[in-house]
This record gives structure tokens, sequence and C-alpha cells, in this order.
């Protein structure tokens, strides 16, 4: 399974795209920006990590914080970074777009209505939940655009939805 992210750090003119696919026991590919890597990776303790790279170089990192907000530590320098996950930072960036007018909440890919968390009505704001649609063995909860007025509801739960169904409307 491939995990998708961007990540931020300091001095950096854009976000780096990063790819993690777990190969076999502690194998991993770790590609950023399109440069691939394997490395084993072994958790040694609550927030280090043991990395062994293809250069047979081991390597202690220390990850401390909790996403999106990372400290990461490698060799005594301390390096802030912030992770998000790539799905969820495209969908921001259209509804960044988005700022006037009704504003759907789409289904991001194939899968089942889990919960619907508004009704018609309800005052909702930018970022709050609205559904949570599982797909591929994950629950991903919808947000509101923006803030606004439910207007229209269109999931159920326990639906099968389409990638770009709309779940609902907020205006």
């Amino acid at each position: 399974m491939l995990h998708r992210f961007l990540a931020t750090v300091p001095g950096a003119a854009e976000p780096r795209r990063v790819i993690v696919e777990r190969l076999d026991g502690n194998r991993f590919r770790v590609t950023i920006d399109g440069r691939a890597r394997e490395v084993d990776a072994l958790r040694v303790g609550p927030a280090t990590w043991s990395l062994l790279g293809p250069d047979g170089a081991q390597r202690l990192v220390d990850v401390e914080g909790a996403a999106p907000e990372l400290t990461v530590s490698l060799g005594g320098a301390s390096l802030p970074v912030k992770i998000v996950d790539a799905r969820l930072a495209a969908s921001m960036a259209t509804v960044a777009q988005q700022k006037t007018g009704p504003q759907a909440v789409r289904a991001p890919m194939p899968g089942k209505v889990v919960k619907v968390l508004v009704k018609i009505g309800d005052a909702v704001k930018s970022g709050q939940g609205v559904a949570i649609v599982e797909a591929m063995k994950m629950e991903n909860e919808l947000r509101a655009p923006r803030d606004g007025t439910v207007v229209e509801v269109s999931a159920r739960e326990g639906q099968a939805v389409d990638a770009g169904q709309t779940l609902a409307t907020v205006e």
C-alpha cells in the first residue's frame, strides 16, 4: 500500500512529495520528489527509529510530535516538518479556490458511507466533519469546505458511493 504525503520543511520553495511503500518485513521504499530509496526501518524507542540505508549506513532518527507538526532529529540537527496527506492537501487546495456559492462535499474515491454527521439546516464551520466514508479499509472524514449552512444531504449511512459523488452541499 502506498502512502502519499506533502512534507513542508523550512527554507524549501515548495512542499516535498513523499511516497512511502511497505515492501516486506521492515523494508520500505521511500520516494521523495521522484527519487526512490529502499531502507530498513525499525522502531527502537517511543520516538526513535533505526534506519539502515542502501549504502549500509545506520542512522538513528527521532520523530517527535504528532502529525501534521513533527520535529525530526538526525545527527544532532533538528528540523520542523509539517506532513499532510497528499489527497487531503489536493482537496483543500480545490476548496480554497472556491469561496462563494453552494459547495459540494464529494467522495474522494469509491467507498461506503459509514456515518452522516450533519442534517439539512445545520450550521457548519470550515473543516467541520460532514460525513465519514470508508474506502480501502480506511475511514475518511469529509469536511465542510467553508462556513455555511447544510442545504442538501444526499448520502445515507450504508450507501455505496462513487468517486466525485456529492454527499452534501454547504451554502
